[in-house]
C-alpha cells in the first residue's frame, strides 16, 4: 500500500470513530425539550372563543365632540353599542338590512377632519365584528360565545374612539417653522 491509501484508511477510521462517539454522546444540556403545539382553527368563531379581558371606557375628547356634532349617525351607532355594553337589547341583533343602514348612514355629514382611511378601517373593523355578533345571537350561539362577541365589538369601538382621539389631535396641532 502506499502511503496516500493509508492516509486515507487513517481519516475514514477516525471520521468514522467520531462520528459514533458524537451521535452516541449525551449531556446534561442536550437533553429534549417538550414542545406543546396547538392546533389552530381558522375559522371567525374559533377567533371569538379566546377571552379579551379588557374592559375599559374610552370616551371621545370634548374638542373632537364639537367637530363631531353634526355628525349624528355616528352617535347613534354609539347609542347602540351603549346598550350592547350594557348586555341590553339592541339593533344589531335584527336583521343584516338594519346594520347596514347604520354604515351606509355614516358617510353623511362625516366632518372632513374625520373621513380618513383611518378612521373608515376602524369603522369597518367595527361593522364586521357587528356582523359577526349578529350571526351568532341569530343562530342562537352558546352565552360564552355571544359575550365574547359583544367584548369585540366594544373594544372595536373602543379602537374607534382612539383613533378619533389621535386624528383630531394631530389635526389641531399646527406646525410652525
Amino acid at each position: 500500500m502506499s502511503l496516500k491509501h493509508i492516509k486515507c484508511n487513517i481519516f475514514f477510521t477516525i471520521g468514522w470513530l467520531s462520528l459514533t462517539l458524537f451521535l452516541g454522546c449525551r449531556s446534561e444540556q442536550n437533553v429534549e425539550s417538550k414542545i406543546e403545539t396547538t392546533r389552530s382553527e381558522k375559522s371567525p368563531l374559533s377567533k371569538l372563543k379566546t377571552n379579551t379581558n379588557t374592559n375599559f371606557t374610552l370616551d371621545i375628547d370634548d374638542a373632537a365632540l364639537v367637530e363631531l356634532d353634526q355628525w349624528t349617525s355616528f352617535f347613534i351607532l354609539q347609542k347602540e353599542i351603549v346598550k350592547l355594553e350594557q348586555n341590553n337589547a339592541n339593533s344589531f341583533q335584527e336583521n343584516e338590512k338594519r346594520i347596514s343602514t347604520y354604515f351606509k348612514d355614516l358617510d353623511l355629514n362625516i366632518p372632513k377632519v374625520f373621513n380618513t382611511n383611518t378612521i373608515w378601517a376602524r369603522l369597518k373593523v367595527l361593522e364586521t365584528e357587528i356582523y359577526l355578533y349578529n350571526e351568532i345571537s341569530n343562530s342562537n350561539g352558546t352565552q360564552e360565545l355571544l359575550k365574547t362577541a359583544r367584548e369585540n365589538i366594544i373594544y372595536a369601538y373602543q379602537n374607534l374612539v382612539r383613533q378619533i382621539n389621535k386624528t383630531h389631535e394631530k389635526a389641531t396641532q399646527g406646525i410652525d417653522k
